[in-house]
């Protein structure tokens, strides 16, 4: 114990314990504080009851003993923090030229475990400037990954490890996954074990207590969590075949065959999120999953309720293991009734030259039609967007459709594209153009059905347009891009597989873009008017009519004016409205059918005048 101490535990103004911490606290040492960060203690002021400390940005800062006693951490000398304080010159020298040794560092003071937010916390502002952390975090982790005694996490929410150098690599690997009680956490360390697979001496040997635990966990589990059971046997399987691909599991290993069969029902619900890459090792289980040729028509089954990456690897198992006719049959109904998937119609025009080539017909391209226009009224853009890109990007793909079939067929092919709401007017000219390409002599068609198509033009007030250009606008430089920088902060957060706020953000993008879509189109297709100089002989846009219920003598006053102008309090009606058709057209006298919520009712036109802005 200090003697300065021990005297004031002698005169009774110090108990014991309390002298004993102060005497941890003796001028020179590191400290830390919950609210005031790293310090060092610069002197004492026993007479005073005082501790005086330099704070990091707050020298000569004053403590009572009592508080300084019960507040105080100490840190040793070679803490990152107490480095930081005396010297940050060579952390700054340190990050730049050993980001390893720096992380080492910060793992040593901290226990050998810490976050990356307790990482970034302890380096930045001091160490590296917030716009330079990202970058040479980003440069750090490279470097890591050949530094086998630090386990840098591969999720964000997931701890930074440093290892115990005294026990190898992948003993420790194994105890970590033997230790995971759930199943994402089983996952978590085996992608851990696939990437440092070299870290192992002899690794089938050494991970038979993995393999034993997986068969064990999976057969407890899989009925409450089929995908991550599913997950944990390919990637076992996917590792061992690695390792050695004469390699066999250990005797009454629970095989992915064995829960194919015995989760026949739940397969395909259970797909989603499931890496891509495991997709073709699944499928390829599925001849030894179900007997005779029970396995054809479980796949064909899946092919229609699976991803475009599944129907991929469903038909590369089909083609090799001789199935591919029934692939072509089943294509062939599913084209007819009109029941491919977008993601079965994509995989078929990118294979027309292969797996899918038996069925590339002009009945294919109706059939793509049908989808894009079907997703369009259930989904809007974000549901047909791919299949539209599809039509875009594969240049000779609509004039491989049009090369054979007769003239009749290509014709009504044509009057659909040009007739489609779903596709904007410069991509049914491009499609047109290939179109015409592919078969010249239906140019003369094509100008004929453009000539004869309807003016699909809005009339629409000067102020209402306006007020739609500034809606775009606010879209376009507000709402769209702050948007997208929540997309950006929800990526960071990692995983999006099981991010909620990557999943909103997106799909808000979607509604944003459709809206924008929508806007874009309806200005477009506006006209501008102030309706001056309106003809009043008849009922018109711009006009003002009073007509009678000829049943009770009630008369009543309507404005019919723009697309964009209807204002239901104000008695104003868009002449697209029904109640407007009804009365268009009519002049003095005529009696008109107006509609109602229960039919229509018998009116005659009384009065016939001009609108103005002031009316």
């Amino acid at each position: 114990m200090n003697p300065e101490a021990q005297q004031l535990v002698a005169a009774g103004k110090l108990a014991t314990p309390d002298a004993e911490k102060l005497s941890q606290l003796e001028p020179g040492t590191y400290v830390l504080h919950k609210s005031w960060g790293v310090g060092r203690v610069a002197s004492w002021d026993l007479m005073g009851d005082r501790l005086i400390i330099d704070f990091e940005g707050k020298p000569g800062h004053s403590l009572k003993l009592g508080f300084a006693i019960s507040s105080l951490e100490v840190l040793p000398p070679d803490h990152l923090l107490s480095i930081r304080l005396t010297d940050p010159d060579s952390l700054k020298k340190l990050a730049k030229d050993d980001p390893t040794a720096l992380v080492e560092l910060a793992l040593r003071s901290s226990g050998g475990k810490m976050s990356l937010d307790q990482l970034e916390a302890l380096l930045k502002p001091r160490i590296l400037s917030e716009a330079d952390y990202k970058k040479w975090w980003e440069a750090a982790k490279r470097t890591l990954k050949t530094a086998r005694h630090i386990v840098v996490p591969s999720k964000r929410q997931d701890p930074l490890v440093l290892r115990d150098s005294s026990e190898k690599p992948g003993a420790a690997m194994v105890r970590d996954f033997l230790a995971k009680r759930d199943l994402k956490g089983k996952l978590s360390v085996l992608a851990l074990i696939q990437k440092d697979i070299d870290l192992f001496e002899n690794a089938l040997q050494e991970l038979i207590p993995v393999f034993q635990d997986i068969s064990d966990t999976v057969r407890k589990a899989w009925k409450l969590h089929l995908k991550e059971s599913l997950q944990l046997l390919l990637t076992r399987d996917e590792l061992v075949e690695t390792i050695d691909k004469n390699a066999t599991l250990p005797l009454g290993s629970f095989k992915i065959s064995d829960l194919i069969s015995e989760a026949r029902q739940q397969i395909t619900e259970s797909l989603t999120g499931l890496p891509a890459a495991l997709y073709g090792r699944l499928y390829r289980a599925f001849p030894t999953a179900f007997p005779d040729q029970a396995w054809v028509s479980e796949l064909l089954s899946h092919i229609a309720r699976t991803g475009g990456r599944a129907v991929a690897e469903i038909a590369t198992v089909l083609d090799a293991n001789g199935q591919i006719e029934a692939l072509a049959d089943y294509l062939k109904k599913a084209v007819r009734n009109r029941t491919l998937t977008q993601d079965l119609l994509i995989w078929t025009c990118k294979e027309r030259d292969g797996l899918a080539k038996s069925v590339f017909s002009i009945d294919l391209a109706h059939a793509v039609l049908d989808t894009i226009e079907d997703d369009h009224v259930s989904g809007g853009p974000k549901r047909t967007g791919r299949l539209i890109e599809v039509l875009s990007s594969e240049k000779t793909l609509i004039g491989e459709w049009v090369q054979d079939p007769d003239e009749e067929m290509v014709q009504l092919f044509i009057k659909r594209l040009l007739s489609s709401t779903v596709l904007d007017e410069l991509t049914r000219r491009s499609l047109m153009a290939r179109v015409i390409k592919a078969r010249p002599e239906l140019e003369t068609l094509m100008e004929d059905q453009t000539g004869n198509r309807e003016d699909n033009s809005l009339i629409v007030s000067w102020d209402s347009l306006e007020k739609k250009k500034a809606e775009l606008h606010e879209l376009i430089t507000v709402k769209i891009p702050h948007n997208h920088q929540e997309i950006q902060i929800a990526k960071e957060e990692g995983d999006l597989r099981e991010n909620g706020g990557y999943k909103a953000a997106r799909d808000q993008q979607a509604v944003l873009n459709r809206m924008r879509d929508e806007l874009e189109r309806d200005i477009n297709r506006a006209r501008g008017t102030d309706f001056a100089n309106v003809s009043t002989d008849v009922v018109g846009m711009g006009t003002i009519v009073d007509y009678t219920d000829e049943a009770t003598g009630q008369t009543e006053t309507l404005t019919i004016l723009g697309a964009w102008d209807s204002d239901i309090e104000k008695h104003i009606v868009s002449y697209l409205s029904e109640l407007a058709k009804s009365l268009l057209g009519k002049a003095i006298g005529d009696e008109a059918e107006i509609p109602t919520d229960h039919g229509t009712r018998k009116v005659k036109i009384t009065a016939i005048r001009a609108w103005n802005p002031g009316t």
